[in-house]
Formats: C-alpha cells, sequence, structure tokens
C-alpha cells in the first residue's frame, strides 16, 4: 500500500494536470501516530504554548463599579440612563397639610365633593319616589288651605252665634265641626311625614298603607260635604278665599281622588324598583328577608298607633270631658305618656332590646284595656247630651285602636322573637357600608364558615 495519497498514475483522469511535489505535511498520520503524539505531556508537545494573564490595570472605584440599589421608595432621574443616578427621593405634599411625604407610589388626586344636602339625603335618586313625595305634598298643600278656610269660617259663625244669644259661643256642633276638621289636617300632615319616612327607609309596606289611609281619606271627606253644609250658613262668613261652601267641600274629594289614583301607579313602580335594593341590603337569606318583612310591619303598625291613639285622645279631651273631671287629666297626661311608649316599641325593635320590648308589649295591654273602657263608656252613654254627637266618631277611633293594638301586640311577639337571629348584625353591617358594596378585604384572616357559598353583591 503506497504512503501517497493519491497514486500519481499517468493513466489517470487527473493526470493532465501539473505534478504536484510530495511534502511532508501532506501525508496522513497513521492511527499509532496520533495515539502516540497526544499521549504525551503537553511540555513535550510542540503545539502547547503557556499564556501569561497580565492584571488590568488598576481602576478607582468611581470608573468601575456597580451601580447603587434603591429602594422603591426612591425614584430614577430623567437626565440620563447612564452611570449618573439621582439620588433624590420622590415628593409630593398632601393637600390641607404642610408637610411633604416621601415614598411610592403617590396617592391620587384629591377631589372635593360637596356635601349632599337635606333633601339629597332624604330622597334617592328615584324619579318614581321624588313624584309620590311631591303628590302628596300638593295635596296636604290643597287640603290645608281648604279645611284653614272653613275654619275661619266656623269660626266666623261661633262668635256671630255668641253674640246673637249671648250664651258665651256654646255651639257644640260648630266645636264638634272644628274638632274634626283639624283631625283631617293632622292627618294630612301624618301622611306627608310617613310618605318621606316610607321612602327614606324604602318601606314598600308603609306605600300600600298610605294608599289605604289615602282611600279613608277619601270617605270621610264624602261624609264630611253633608255635614259641613247643613252645620255651616254661607251667609254668616266668606273666610279668605271668598269661594262659596259647596265648591270647596267639592274640590276635597277631588284632590284626594286624583291623588290616590297616583299613589297607586306611583306605588307599583316604587315597589318594582325598590325589590332589588331591599335585595342587594338584604342579601338572599330568605330568613333575613322574612325577618325583615315582621320587622317592617310591625314599624308601620307602631306609626299609624300614634295618629289613631293621638285623634282619639284630641276628641274625647275637646267635645266630652270637661276641666273639672279627673278623667280629663288622666286623658290629658296619658297622651304624651302614649307617644313616648311607641317610640320605646320602635327602639326595641331596632336595636333588638328584649327588656324595653317587654315593657312595650306591658303598655299595650294597659292601652288596650283603656280604649276598650272607653269604647263601653261611649255606647252606654251615646244616648246623653255628652256623646250624643260625637258617639260615631269615637267609636271609630276606639274599634280601629283596639285592632291595631291587638295585631301591634302580635307582631311585637313574633319580632321579639326574632331577636339575636342576624337581622341586627345585617343592619349595622349595611349601614357601616352605607348601603354600599362592601371593599376589598384582606386574606390574613381566617375562613368563613360556608367557603363554598356565594353571595352576589
Amino acid at each position: 500500500m503506497s504512503n501517497q495519497p493519491y497514486p500519481a498514475d499517468s493513466s489517470h483522469y487527473l493526470s493532465s494536470y501539473p505534478p504536484s511535489h510530495s511534502h511532508e505535511d501532506e501525508f496522513k498520520a497513521s492511527y499509532d501516530d496520533l495515539i502516540d503524539h497526544y499521549a504525551a505531556p503537553y511540555a513535550q508537545t510542540a503545539q502547547h504554548r503557556t499564556y501569561a494573564v497580565e492584571s488590568a490595570p488598576a481602576m478607582n472605584s468611581s470608573q468601575h463599579r456597580r451601580g447603587p440599589s434603591y429602594p422603591l421608595s426612591h425614584n430614577m432621574s430623567k437626565q440620563s440612563q447612564s452611570t449618573e443616578f439621582s439620588q433624590k427621593p420622590y415628593e409630593f405634599s398632601v393637600k390641607g397639610e404642610g408637610s411633604v411625604v416621601q415614598g411610592y407610589p403617590p396617592p391620587g388626586a384629591v377631589i372635593d365633593k360637596d356635601a349632599p344636602g337635606f333633601w339629597a339625603r332624604v330622597l334617592p335618586e328615584s324619579l318614581a319616589c321624588r313624584l309620590y313625595v311631591l303628590t302628596v305634598l300638593i295635596e296636604t298643600a290643597i287640603d290645608l288651605a281648604i279645611e284653614a278656610d272653613l275654619l275661619v269660617r266656623f269660626h266666623d259663625a261661633e262668635e256671630v252665634a255668641a253674640t246673637s244669644s249671648g250664651s258665651g259661643g256654646n255651639n257644640a256642633a260648630n266645636q264638634k265641626m272644628a274638632v274634626y276638621l283639624s283631625i283631617f289636617a293632622l292627618a294630612h300632615v301624618f301622611q306627608f311625614g310617613m310618605a318621606c319616612d316610607a321612602v327614606y327607609n324604602r318601606n314598600t309596606l308603609q306605600f300600600l298603607c298610605l294608599t289605604i289611609f289615602n282611600a279613608l281619606f277619601l270617605v270621610y271627606a264624602i261624609i264630611q260635604i253633608g255635614e259641613i253644609r247643613s252645620s255651616l250658613s254661607p251667609a254668616v262668613s266668606n273666610g279668605f278665599s271668598h269661594i262659596p261652601i259647596d265648591v270647596l267641600t267639592t274640590i276635597i274629594p277631588i284632590v284626594i281622588s286624583v291623588a290616590e289614583l297616583a299613589y297607586i301607579a306611583l306605588g307599583w313602580k316604587i315597589y318594582t324598583e325598590f325589590g332589588w335594593k331591599v335585595y342587594k341590603f338584604l342579601g338572599a337569606d330568605r330568613n333575613i328577608k322574612k325577618m325583615y318583612a315582621n320587622f317592617q310591619i310591625f314599624e308601620c303598625l307602631v306609626k299609624f298607633d300614634v295618629f289613631f291613639w293621638v285623634g282619639f285622645s284630641v276628641q274625647f279631651i275637646w267635645l266630652v270631658l270637661q276641666s273639672n273631671d279627673w278623667e280629663y287629666y288622666v286623658t290629658v297626661a296619658a297622651l304624651p305618656l302614649s307617644i313616648v311608649l311607641l317610640v320605646e316599641g320602635h327602639l326595641a325593635a331596632r336595636h333588638e332590646n328584649k327588656w324595653m320590648m317587654a315593657t312595650f308589649m306591658s303598655g299595650c295591654v294597659g292601652a288596650l284595656i283603656y280604649f276598650i273602657y272607653k269604647l263601653v263608656k261611649v255606647l252606654m252613654f251615646k244616648d246623653t247630651e255628652q256623646f250624643h254627637l260625637v258617639w260615631k266618631t269615637l267609636t271609630t277611633f276606639s274599634l280601629i285602636a283596639i285592632t291595631l293594638l291587638l295585631v301591634t301586640f302580635i307582631l311585637a311577639c313574633i319580632v321579639m322573637a326574632n331577636f339575636g337571629r342576624g337581622l341586627k348584625t345585617q343592619f349595622a353591617k349595611n349601614k357601616g357600608a352605607g348601603h354600599a358594596r362592601w371593599g376589598s378585604q384582606t386574606l390574613n384572616r381566617a375562613m368563613a364558615t360556608h367557603p363554598n357559598r356565594m353571595s352576589i353583591e
């Protein structure tokens, strides 16, 4: 076998090229030669070379060092992105304070919000609610103006009768109608207050009760037409409006009828709006919703108790009792105490105080006995001169008051049984949140009692 890489044969197809001279580097090394070559130490190998690494020239710390480290409370300069850094922290000032606070991130811009006015806090943004309150206000204003005109005419008629007869103006019929007109005016003021309260507290049941209450107004206004026309002569006085009595007594039921239609339409609209708001206020717990419904019924009954208790007491004091009667002073003293008792019932239900609720229930039993006694007395002496003109109205008010007291006592027992079952906690929770969505909470706390329960905010 030849050691040449290519045979120098003239018959080869590359024989036409110029002849190449043989050199030692052109020969292939055999396998044994390679083994012997690389098995020798580096010092004996010609290809091995040793390099000396020289140290770099000395550099001061300002020319060669890592960049400074800054905490997140510092901010880099915007001048350049080279080796120069600004070590001045981010500074900002808090509005209303003189000090400069350093830190990152800076707080957001403080937007001054004007404090909401009284009506903005009382009335919600719902158009139906505002129209409802406006309707009640218009009805109250018109009816109060007419009632005031009629009261002036009754007062003038009483003075004319006193001058002509010399009896000191002791006209029982005129005095009775004046008291009834005063109670009717008081009922309108009470209705306006109840309407504002129903809108503010989102008491849907109270809207229904107000609709029924206004329907009773309509019935009473129709009955009042004949009584006023028979008791008051048109030739006695023209009042301050100089409108005929027939026209005034006809306007009142018309205004109440139109308002009644508006209450029905707006009440339905408000009911649909408050349904979702009450759901967001209470959540999806049916037990809480049931307890809240009982609470609303109780609150509504307590408020109407106030009107019928006061109305009955005013009639009894001004139309029946005399100042030399011991029952006169008892009734006068019982009137403010009854109002205090009803306020106590409201506070007991709102704050779930069992002792206050027990006191309220005891007071209801006492009031029930009082009204039953008055009813029996009125029916026994209805044919006497003392009760002849007023026994029908007193009987109606006493029966309504007794019925409301019985229902109020039953609801008080139900509400008291619900104490400590979560309704008060729900009230406090929504009061602290301001009827708004809860904020984000940190997770460094124990897990909820029902970790898999879902809720809609």
